[in-house]
């Protein structure tokens, strides 16, 4: 099996200095993510649609993580409309109840729940796994198409810098 990220460990950076706006933190949250959707690790050079900032905790759940940074996640369109304000505990504090819910993309946890089988689909490794497959539907998207040209342009770069140095 393959980590639904790859090759990447998203790990938001700390002792950010604190912004008045989320907004702001875009180009440090784009390097933190290593320029992939947190939830399905679609690479942003992949896509035809922008990527935008995804509030973990929904605003609506609790305004005061508007702007904090470690409460951001760097998401594709899709995957930040398909999540939007579901936020099941309503505890802001407890983002999934073992069956519904979320797993923070910038924590080690994240692999425990979801994980990527041979052809690049997202499997689910418990039933918050399968939550996140259904609410981001998953299943009705081109995961596995996406993952197999992200792997195609790995091998392009990699016979760019090969015809470079000969």
């Amino acid at each position: 099996m393959i980590r639904v990220h790859g090759k990447y460990i998203i790990r938001r950076s700390e002792n950010i200095h604190g912004e008045n706006d989320y907004k702001k933190y875009l180009p440090t949250l784009r390097e933190d993510f290593h320029h992939i959707c947190g939830y399905c690790g679609k690479s942003e050079r992949i896509t035809t649609k922008g990527f935008e900032i995804d509030h973990f905790v929904p605003q609506s759940v609790d305004s005061s993580k508007k702007i904090k940074y470690d409460n951001l996640v760097y998401s594709c369109f899709t995957c930040n409309r398909k999540k939007s304000s579901d936020w099941p505990t309503r505890n802001t504090s407890k983002s999934n109840d073992g069956v519904k819910g979320y797993v923070d993309p910038a924590t080690p946890d994240f692999d425990m729940h979801l994980e990527r089988n041979e052809s690049g689909k997202i499997i689910p490794k418990t039933k918050v796994g399968e939550y996140m497959i259904r609410k981001l539907k998953f299943e009705k998207r081109p995961i596995e198409t996406i993952y197999k040209l992200e792997l195609l342009w790995e091998k392009k770069l990699e016979l760019d810098k090969k015809i470079l140095e000969t």
